[in-house]
């Protein structure tokens, strides 16, 4: 931000990350009750763009710093859907598959952040920001499509096999049983 020394600058980055903590543990928790992954996924990726846009647009010290705290929020979205994945995935080979492929294409954000933050950017580092900007937008709308996808295979299957309560054990032993199991966490 250019007026914090190395040291200060070390301080200031604390803050940030520490209500990103506390949001992760309040918001895992919020989802278990609500059976809900994909609206927390999307509302805290969106915070995060609009982080990026803040750090974007702004020169002066106190958006730059206020829009550090929702960038963070990113980590928010990361954590609620590695668990959703695994809730939407029935056996434990397609968890591990799911789990296999987000992180190895998050494994490429890395790859793609070194080369979109060069140093003739700086300080501002517009381009990189950007990036990162339409990335979260992008984890915004497919958190929002799969959860509509998902409610809308709920609907189905309550349509199909009558509804099933929550907390209502589901014999899963045969195919049909499978088909009509429990419900997607949207």
């Amino acid at each position: 931000m250019g007026s914090f020394t190395e040291v200060q600058s070390n301080g200031v980055t604390a803050p940030p990350y520490v209500l990103c903590f506390i949001l992760i543990i309040t918001v895992s928790v919020l989802s278990d009750k609500y059976r809900m992954r994909g609206p927390f996924c999307a509302l805290f990726a969106i915070l995060s763009a609009i982080g990026f846009i803040l750090l974007g647009t702004t020169d002066t010290v106190g958006p730059r710093y206020f829009g550090s705290f929702l960038v963070v929020l990113i980590f928010v979205t990361t954590s609620v859907a590695l668990v959703w994945n695994s809730n939407t995935n029935s056996t434990g080979s397609k968890k591990a598959g799911g789990l296999w492929i987000m992180m190895t294409v998050g494994q490429c954000g890395p790859l793609l952040g070194t080369n979109m933050f060069p140093d003739s950017d700086a300080p501002s580092y517009r381009t990189g920001l950007w990036v990162c900007c339409a990335f979260a937008l992008l984890s915004a709308a497919a958190a929002s499509l799969l959860s509509f996808l998902l409610l809308r295979e709920n609907k189905r299957r309550d349509r199909i096999y009558g509804p099933v309560q929550l907390g209502q054990q589901v014999d899963m032993s045969s195919a049909e049983s499978q088909e009509a199991g429990p419900r997607y966490i949207i």
